[in-house]
């Protein structure tokens, strides 16, 4: 079982930010949870939101600023000092000369940005660290489509809800993971989807307490704000 860091090591730092994810990887976890959206010049930068009001000292869409506008707000959700937004080249870059996995949640189920799939997946590979990303969504067309990019792709469905419906689409189309809000996993589904060999990851795991039920169901990754080992 693994541990990944949800927005990178979030509570102790600013989520989604370069200090979040470089803590991550000094504190140990065995992975990364980030999320990916598209800024109006087309450039792919790592934050939670469509807007970057909760996060930042500025407010509004991220798709109406270019990066550079964006580079001209801090990202220190409230905490003093500076904190710039960062590209996804910034975080596939880190992964070049440190070794994590890093899981990149496509935030397409709100806005759904024009070919955001292929431009994550070819910057992944350009930075030739495939076999260590791991791709997610809500949003099931976004996996459907980065399965045709590249059928070797782990692509995981993320679920809050209708656990019965998504789970059923799971089959349908083959995909080979499930990220489960921790939740609505228990010993009947857990035991269900190991029969059909489904690669299960839940997040965010909020204690020690359901850290230990999760591990003990099985689950093959936990995602979490904090450190629980």
């Amino acid at each position: 079982m693994k541990l990944f860091a949800h927005r990178g090591y979030s509570a102790r730092y600013p989520e989604n930010t370069m200090e979040a994810f470089q803590k991550a990887y000094e504190k140990g976890f065995d992975g990364i949870e980030t999320d990916v959206h598209m800024t109006k010049d087309g450039r792919l930068v790592l934050i939670h939101d469509e807007t970057i009001d909760r996060t930042s000292n500025g407010q509004g869409y991220i798709y109406d600023y270019t990066y550079e506008e964006l580079k001209e707000f801090s990202f220190g959700n409230g905490q003093p000092g500076f904190y710039a937004l960062p590209l996804l080249e910034d975080l596939l870059s880190f992964m070049q000369n440190h070794p994590i996995k890093v899981n990149i949640e496509l935030k397409t189920d709100v806005i759904h940005y024009e070919n955001i799939e292929k431009k994550v997946w070819e910057l992944v590979n350009q930075y030739g660290v495939a076999q260590d990303i791991y791709y997610s969504s809500f949003y099931l067309p976004s996996l459907l489509r980065m399965k045709e990019l590249d059928s070797n792709a782990y692509l995981g469905y993320l679920i809050e809800d209708q656990y019965t419906q998504k789970y059923q689409e799971l089959m349908k189309y083959q995909i080979a993971a499930f990220h489960p809000e921790y939740t609505l996993l228990n010993e009947k589904r857990m035991a269900e989807l190991k029969k059909n060999h489904i690669f299960v990851v839940s997040w965010t795991a909020p204690d020690f307490h359901e850290y230990q039920r999760l591990k003990e169901l099985g689950v093959d990754i936990i995602i979490s704000n904090e450190y629980l080992r």
